[in-house]
């Protein structure tokens, strides 16, 4: 009988690209899963959403800068949650444009006057 031919050399189970293999009984790396900052970004703007945090735009703010900060930690997709971020900064900015064009609206168009010790204003 003829004995079989001898395994070609290198490695005898090839691993396809990107994979990684670690020494035995070495835990895995943890996944560091999505970014908190990108997290906080969508809650705070959608928490502006809310009526009574329209006039003051506190939320919104936030959410924009918080969105940012996620954006800047899952720039080199090591981290998840870059679109939570990008979401949280487009409803943010969204927020505080609508915010500052009530205040400007208001401002030009109340005619606020003091009687009897307290301010009163209308709208033409």
């Amino acid at each position: 009988m003829s004995m079989p031919p001898p395994p070609p050399p290198g490695d005898p189970f090839p691993q396809p690209p990107g994979f990684r293999t670690y020494p035995v009984g070495a835990p895995a790396p943890a996944a560091q899963g999505k970014s908190g900052m990108a997290v906080a970004s969508l809650v705070c703007s959608l928490v502006g959403v809310i009526p009574c945090f329209w006039l003051f735009q506190i939320m919104g703010l936030l959410g924009t800068i918080f969105g940012f900060v996620g954006l800047k930690q899952t720039r080199d997709g090591r981290r998840g949650g870059r679109g939570l971020a990008t979401a949280g900064v487009v409803i943010g900015i969204v927020l505080l444009v609508a915010c500052i064009a009530f205040w400007i609206w208001f401002a030009t168009h109340a005619n606020c006057e003091r009687v009897n010790g307290r301010m009163e204003c209308t709208t033409d």
